[in-house]
């Protein structure tokens, strides 16, 4: 049986398995990075299951579509991804492209699991390095949380839409709870 430590880095709390107290912010994040990609699996793996028309329908939202809220977290997670990455940012111009569902949510996978690799080659210092958005200036993990925290938004908001299309049927659960229930913490 694993000994669990809660610990407050920087007014955030982190609950980690991690050996020492040099290892469990990356373990945390790196947690949560997984967890934000577990997540995303799992809402893709459910909205393939749906008649791909339904993606498309117009709903009052932040958004019209549940296509088009997917596109906007691809969005902004290529863009946070550029910001902790260091990869520069080209533009930031939020254009909704033309392509299928099953591309966009192929492309939202894709970005979360290069979140996932980056923080997985970061060290505890490269997580606390101060990195730079064209707005302001924080933590790499800082910007790391908020990406994470953006997608659950729009994973909720998903789910809201496909409840006012009247789609109830096997909604799955994302919490960060489920994916610990699940077993899928390390």
């Amino acid at each position: 049986m694993r000994n669990y430590t809660v610990f407050v880095f920087e007014e955030v709390f982190f609950i980690s398995c991690a050996d020492n107290t040099e290892e469990m912010i990356k373990a945390a994040i790196l947690d949560y990075t997984i967890y934000n990609h577990w997540a995303n699996q799992t809402l893709t793996g459910w909205l393939r299951s749906l008649d791909s028309t339904l993606l498309y329908k117009e709903s009052k939202s932040s958004f019209a579509s549940i296509a088009h809220t997917l596109q906007h977290m691809i969005n902004a997670q290529n863009f946070w991804y550029a910001v902790i990455s260091n990869a520069g940012i080209d533009d930031h111009d939020e254009q909704l492209q033309p392509g299928t569902v099953d591309e966009i949510m192929g492309a939202l996978l894709k970005g979360s699991q290069q979140i996932v690799d980056v923080v997985n080659m970061l060290t505890e210092d490269g997580l606390a390095a101060k990195v730079s958005s064209p707005a302001i200036t924080k933590s790499r993990y800082e910007f790391i949380l908020h990406t994470i925290n953006h997608n659950s938004y729009h994973r909720g908001q998903i789910i809201t839409i496909c409840r006012v299309l009247g789609i109830n049927h096997n909604i799955p659960n994302t919490d960060y709870d489920t994916y610990l229930w699940a077993g899928n913490s390390k």
